[in-house]
């Protein structure tokens, strides 16, 4: 699990009490500490990649290069990486808050609150990943829609045999104070602030420590590759074959696994948040008034430091002799540390019989002091070095240097003034609710960061697969932009009777981007794949999706604490925030391995065309007397009319993501300080997003389709006194996985079996 660029934008000042009570000062603290230990099971496909092949790749004897021929026109879609792996996570947190609130006079309230919290999470993973280049590709089948389901990697692909481990460090300070003035008996003031900063490592640490060992070519040999021969939601791809000439007893031989890849990464993440509210309040029998304005003030920066800045990542790469190249080494056995079965790794689905039967266990610290203990390459020769790599820069330490495409520095500033209207009276005899508001915002973006743009790219001496990328020196790139919107919301209630109740609401709101979108920086990879060269930028003049939104609603309270409702909703979305992808050369740079001007895809996040959203939601909740015991259930049905096309290969295509059709069940007992909770939850499949781990198609932004899921959870806890109590959950009973696809349903990119999960602890409040 991660947490980059993890934003904060709290609340205004938490207040503990909103009345005026006879007590002169009060006092709250609470804390409290969790953790959770689980290992998530992982095969995956780092993208399907839209291609045009060459018809003679559907046979065995097609010869020269695909890649180079004039005569692509068969529309397919490749697997990019195939691999599994297993997680192994420990996640702490500590959470503390004191809030302190007390009258300064009779008719001055102000509370004063500070949160923070600390969450580290390391993540130790072990797998292994095979890597395709479609121009290799012999023998290909395609099934009606064009999803590769069969092939012959011609040459061999290189088997990485990886570990890595994450470690990241969260933490979260708020601080905030409300006052509260009753000016006079209708009249009331009050004024909140606040302050909140967010760390990520907030020392520098480093976050990532990862390895790919493993084996190359030729001694794959020609018969890998991977077979699709089922559905994502049940069905594995199947490597056809592993193991050095398809020997699979030795797809572990420690004699050949050699030295490859060396990913070290350390991101530092900071986001300060200050806001600011005035709001005064007018009351008098069946109406208030409230006007205001507000600020808001967020600033983020990021800057990674990394090995792939200053090429360390290969100065031992190449997988050493066994693979036929003179650049990496043959590792010891004893870096070894076990294995992991794969057997049932995934449970409910087919083809776990074809995944190699276990995952090597080793540290990338411990690789990483064994090839340091080689010495200095700068002093001695030490066969296996990269000499080729990192001039004489590698001096024996495998040292980080500052990526600058990696910095940026945000600000977002948003003044926003406010009217609001609530009034009661009757139509007809019945009692009316009539809300309205008025809310005018401005918002002001300034954008920094480092840019930089490819001046060389040459083939990597280690890896016939990769490419090196040579940059101008970095200059600094900024840019200002800003947006207003006016934003009303209009809500009716009519009491029909006491029990049914009709109620209309109508509103415009907005959602703006992260401010890690808004870089103006185009960061050009510095590892690109031969094939596969790759760009992302950011896109600081990014406006916020803007939905105006429409609701009519029926509310039945047929007794205490039960009711049944239904909702008819519409929105119509501008502004919708997508990924949109466009395939064009970067400062004409000649790619090596065709002569001609490479081209790279490029991917950002774009404001797309109108869309609406309608659909249907159902509640009912029901409490069985004075048991204790009730339910809930509710269920929502939606639609739009930008639905996604999978046989739209435009570079343009667009739709609505996050819509899906679900419902919920909870069962639940809460009487006497013991409640209990058993909750089921599905959802159908939907549209996640644009993008995929590799997202290079020839055909726009792949998309990312997650399968429809059902999850079983249960929870409990008991009230032991009025400041102590117990809790235990248990998620996931049913033991569910969670898959996700590509275009077409049997293009499976990620399945996670995360298990049963439980987690028990106390909490302490004083």
């Amino acid at each position: 699990m991660q947490h980059y660029d993890k934003k904060v934008r709290p609340t205004a000042g938490v207040l503990v009490s909103d009345t005026f009570d006879d007590d002169t000062f009060g006092i709250l603290a609470d804390f409290a500490y969790t953790r959770h230990d689980n290992k998530t099971n992982h095969v995956f496909v780092s993208g399907w990649e839209g291609v045009m092949l060459d018809p003679c790749q559907l046979t065995p004897t097609c010869t020269g290069n695909p890649a180079t021929s004039n005569t692509h026109s068969v529309v397919a879609w490749f697997q990019q990486q195939f691999g599994a792996e297993q997680a192994q996570t420990r996640d702490e947190r500590v959470d503390g808050r004191i809030a302190v609130q007390w009258n300064l006079s009779p008719n001055m309230l102000l509370t004063i609150d500070d949160n923070y919290s600390r969450q580290v999470v390391q993540n130790n993973t072990y797998g292994f990943g095979v890597w395709f280049g479609w121009d290799e590709f012999r023998s290909v089948k395609l099934d009606s829609n064009g999803t590769i389901i069969d092939f012959v990697d011609a040459p061999g692909a290189p088997m990485n045999i990886n570990a890595g481990i994450d470690h990241s460090i969260l933490q979260t300070n708020q601080t905030g104070a409300n006052l509260k003035w009753k000016a006079t008996e209708r009249l009331s003031v009050e004024l909140d602030g606040n302050y909140a900063k967010s760390w990520l490592n907030p020392n520098g640490e480093i976050s990532t420590n990862g390895a790919d060992t493993g084996y190359g070519r030729p001694l794959l040999g020609q018969n890998l590759g991977v077979r699709v021969v089922g559905d994502s939601s049940d069905t594995l791809p199947q490597l056809t074959t592993y193991g050095p000439n398809g020997d699979k007893s030795r797809y572990l031989d420690p004699t050949i696994i050699g030295s490859h890849v060396l990913v070290r990464l350390a991101q530092k993440n900071t986001d300060t948040v200050k806001q600011a509210r005035l709001t005064a309040t007018w009351k008098e029998e069946g109406l208030t008034l409230k006007a205001g304005g507000s600020y808001l003030d967020d600033r983020y920066t990021q800057q990674n430091r990394n090995t792939f800045a200053n090429n360390f990542w290969q100065s031992w790469a190449g997988y050493g002799a066994p693979s036929g190249i003179s650049t990496g080494v043959v590792l010891p056995a004893s870096l070894q540390e076990g294995t992991i079965s794969t057997k049932n790794f995934i449970p409910g689905f087919a083809g776990n019989d074809a995944l190699p039967p276990s995952l090597r266990v080793y540290s990338p610290l411990a690789l990483y002091k064994y090839l340091e203990g080689l010495g200095n390459p700068q002093t001695k020769n030490i066969p296996g070095f990269n000499y080729g790599c990192c001039g004489t820069a590698y001096t024996g330490t495998l040292d980080l240097a500052l990526d600058p495409g990696s910095v940026r520095d945000i600000g977002e500033r948003t003044w926003s003034l406010f009217l609001k209207a609530d009034f009661d009276t009757h139509v007809g005899g019945l009692p009316f609710h009539f809300n309205a508001g008025l809310r005018e915002e401005s918002t002001h973006i300034t954008s920094a960061g480092i840019g930089q743009l490819p001046i060389k790219l040459t083939n990597s001496p280690s890896d016939q697969t990769l490419l090196v990328t040579t940059f101008s020196n970095p200059q600094p790139v900024s840019t200002k932009s800003s947006y207003s919107y006016f934003l009303p919301s209009l809500d009716m209630k009519l009491e029909l009777t006491d029990r049914l109740h009709l109620r209309f609401d109508a509103s415009r709101t907005l959602t703006r981007p992260p401010l890690n979108l808004l870089t103006p920086v185009l960061n050009v990879g510095s590892l690109p794949r031969v094939g596969a060269l790759s760009a992302n930028g950011g896109n600081p003049r990014l406006k916020p999706y803007v939905s105006d939104n429409f609701d009519a609603a029926a509310e039945w309270y047929y007794q205490r604490n039960s009711y049944v409702a239904v909702d008819f909703f519409l929105k119509n979305v501008t502004n919708f925030i997508v990924a949109g992808t466009q395939r064009q050369t970067i400062n004409n740079v000649i790619d090596p391995t065709t002569g001609q001007p490479a081209i790279y895809t490029v991917s950002q996040q774009v404001n797309g065309p109108e869309a609406s959203v309608k659909g249907v939601e159902l509640a009912w909740q029901h409490v069985f007397g004075n048991s204790g015991f009730g339910f809930n259930a509710n269920a929502t049905f939606v639609k739009t009319n930008k639905p996604y096309d999978p046989k739209d290969i435009s570079l343009s295509g667009f739709a609505v993501t996050g819509l899906a059709n679900s419902a919920n069940f909870v069962g639940f007992y809460d009487k006497n300080g013991f409640e209990a909770r058993v909750a089921l939850n599905w959802r159908d499949e939907y549209l996640l997003q644009f993008g995929q781990g590799q997202n290079l198609s020839a055909f726009g932004a792949e998309p990312t389709f997650v399968n429809s899921s059902l999850q079983v959870d249960f929870s409990t806890s008991y009230q032991i006194t009025k400041n102590i109590s117990v809790f235990f959950e248990a998620l996931n009973l049913t033991n569910e996985t969670q898959s996700t696809h590509g275009r077409f349903s049997n293009q499976l990119l990620d399945v996670f079996a995360y298990g049963r999960r439980f987690t028990g602890g106390a909490r302490f409040r004083f």
